[in-house]
């Protein structure tokens, strides 16, 4: 009966004004202590089950409220028995052995337990699938790609280039096909502690239980076996070193930090050849810098060149282009040459347009002129200019207002 049942909140031993992590927690604390998997007292099941039917009602907002201002009577009224509190507790874990790459065991027999299916699809299978499990720790312990990084100048970046790269490979030793260990007898032994797997299982305890991951066998490193007398050819090393060399073409506007992937240029173990991952270094321009498609340069303009407008040169990426200025340029206007940005190789449809060069005009010194040239300036500054002349005028005015 309803008279004879516990407050919720006193089972999970929570205040009124919980919050809804409050209650969370609570009952993560609870039902972990009281699983009947774990805790094996008479009462523990009972217990579990009352847990359950208390975070049932106080995580639902709905039936909380209605169990705030009615008791249980006003759930009663509403049809509310308690649901399977497995359902709810899997429902909050996400399920026993429901994780990928991670197990939470409760105790008792676990024969057939979700866990072997879990790394049979990882490393394939129960132990009995060693040949692909050693694969697995090979790649783990070497790693077939290689990635290195390749400096170029930022006007190769904008061009394109032609380059070629010399590097080092590792290659699967022909004597003993990666084994390390020599051809003769009595070379190597079965691992004993992964039992030839090259695998182990690794337990940590946790608040939620005990927690089992797979990883590689320290002992044998992964090989399933121990190595009593080395390759005579790789020492050991289980491969050798190669050198290699490519050429490649650098596309126009590759951006700093592009990688380009080069297939079959890697390492190659036993069977399986790794690629090669180029990341591409744009060492920084003085004369440029890059947004995008967009290039962006400076240029030293003489004044009185702005001032009267003319033809002046500006260097771009693609060479010196002349340039006009409009009479009365400003210092630090920007003017834009289409089209001498980012050349686009792509033919795509919103690919079709270059990039712009958007060139900041920058006004030289006006204390650098000789003092020929000064005495011609001196002849110019004898020119009235008309704004200059009304500015005067207005100040005459509103002094004679005053």
């Amino acid at each position: 009966m309803a008279s004879n049942k516990r407050d919720y909140y006193e089972i999970l031993g929570i205040s009124k004004n919980a919050t809804a992590d409050e209650i969370k927690r609570a009952f993560r604390k609870l039902a972990m202590k009281y699983h009947p998997d774990r805790n094996k007292a008479p009462d523990a099941e009972s217990k579990f089950k009352e847990i359950n039917e208390a975070y049932e009602v106080l995580s639902d907002e709905q039936k909380r409220k209605t169990y705030d201002q009615f008791g249980f009577d006003g759930l009663n009224s509403q049809g509310f028995s308690g649901g399977n509190p497995f359902d709810i507790f899997n429902q909050f874990f996400g399920g026993r052995g429901n994780a990928s790459n991670v197990h939470f065991s409760f105790g008792g027999d676990e024969s057939g337990s979700p866990f072997d299916d879990i790394f049979g699809n990882i490393f394939g299978g129960n132990h009995s699938s060693r040949t692909r499990s050693n694969r697995n720790t090979e790649e783990q312990l070497y790693d077939i790609n290689i990635k290195a990084r390749f400096g170029i100048t930022f006007l190769e970046s904008i061009l394109g280039c032609h380059k070629k790269i010399k590097f080092k490979i590792k290659k699967t030793c022909p004597e003993c096909n990666g084994t390390g260990a020599s051809n003769e007898p009595g070379s190597t032994e079965v691992c004993d502690m992964c039992h030839g797997s090259g695998m182990v299982i690794k337990q940590q305890r946790t608040p939620f239980g005990v927690m089992q991951t797979q990883g590689v066998c320290p002992k044998c490193h992964g090989q399933g076996k121990i190595i009593h007398k080395k390759c005579n050819t790789c020492g050991g090393a289980r491969y050798l070193e190669a050198e290699k060399e490519i050429e490649f073409d650098i596309e126009p506007g590759i951006l700093n930090g592009e990688t380009i992937v080069f297939k079959g240029y890697g390492n190659s173990i036993k069977t399986r050849t790794g690629d090669l991952y180029l990341t591409i270094f744009v060492q920084d321009s003085k004369v440029f810098q890059r947004q995008k498609n967009t290039i962006y340069t400076s240029v030293l303009v003489d004044p009185m060149k702005a001032i009267v407008g003319g033809n002046i040169k500006v260097n771009t990426p693609y060479g010196i282009k002349e340039i006009q200025l409009r009479p009365g340029t400003k210092n630090n206007e920007q003017i834009t040459i289409n089209g001498f940005g980012i050349k686009s190789t792509k033919k795509g449809l919103f690919n079709r347009n270059n990039g712009d060069l958007v060139v900041n005009i920058v006004y030289a010194s006006p204390n650098k002129y000789s003092s020929d040239q000064i005495k011609e300036l001196k002849k110019l500054a004898n020119i009235n200019n008309p704004e200059v002349e009304k500015y005067y005028k207005h100040v005459e005015k509103e002094l004679e207002n005053e």
